[in-house]
């Protein structure tokens, strides 16, 4: 009986992780084509290197929503990638690309923020996205 809830439990956050991927790429796309549109057309510099910031972000949670859907399908979702407790269900309700438990959230947030972390994959406090890996 705990496999087939495993199962379900997989295939809801699938579900939602697609959703949002959907919904992620369309922002991409629709910033992307601001930004060039904006770039070409003569437009203030200012204007055009706030589409171009705004479109690198939505492309940086796209592709977190990917690694998530990628831990899916990997049967890794919903872990710790750092301690390898449980994500609570709550964070990942909210922010179901989460990589890290809060405690290990917080510990890079911390040591982020005095500098002391360096090049380690959950640098600039990123609660769990895939933006503190790059």
């Amino acid at each position: 009986m705990r496999v087939q809830d495993g199962k379900r439990s997989a295939a809801r956050w699938r579900a939602i992780l697609e959703a949002r991927w959907r919904l992620r790429l369309q922002e991409v796309t629709e910033l992307s084509v601001a930004y060039h549109a904006a770039a070409s057309g003569g437009i203030e510099d200012r204007q055009a290197r706030r589409l171009l910031r705004r479109a690198v972000a939505a492309r940086q949670r796209l592709a977190d929503t990917e690694d998530a859907l990628g831990r899916v399908a990997a049967g890794a979702f919903g872990g710790c990638e750092q301690c390898g407790t449980a994500i609570p269900d709550v964070l990942l309700a909210a922010a179901p690309e989460s990589r890290y438990c809060p405690r290990c959230a917080a510990a890079a947030a911390g040591t982020a923020a005095t500098g002391t972390m360096g090049k380690s994959t959950m640098g600039k406090g990123t609660m769990g996205t895939a933006a503190g890996r790059r």
